[in-house]
């Protein structure tokens, strides 16, 4: 049998809030992600085809994905750090499979 888990200090109590503001900001993060690749490939070459967007928009295009490159290698970042923060849990509960 195993034992119980242990009570949750003040120590405990801050990492755990900073491992949920690590996940509010990776969401944040991914979704920042997906909104730009998605307009930086699916809405412009659309608008552009259309004629609703000259074809000088197309130059846009490559900025965007330069952005989201750099928002990938932030969310993989805070990904990261997050998953090395997410350690704390074993301090106060030592089986994560129930």
């Amino acid at each position: 049998m195993l034992p119980d888990p242990t009570a949750i200090g003040s120590y405990e109590w801050s990492e755990i809030g900073q491992l949920l503001n690590n996940l509010w900001f990776y969401l944040a993060s991914v979704v920042t992600l997906a909104l730009t690749l998605l307009v930086a490939h699916a809405v412009i070459p659309s608008l552009v085809s259309t004629g609703h967007l000259t074809q000088s928009a197309n130059l846009l295009r490559f900025s965007l994905t330069i952005a989201a490159l750099g928002v990938l290698g932030l969310a993989l970042t805070i990904l990261a750090y997050t998953v090395n923060l997410a350690r704390i849990i074993e301090l106060f509960y030592d089986r994560y499979w129930i």
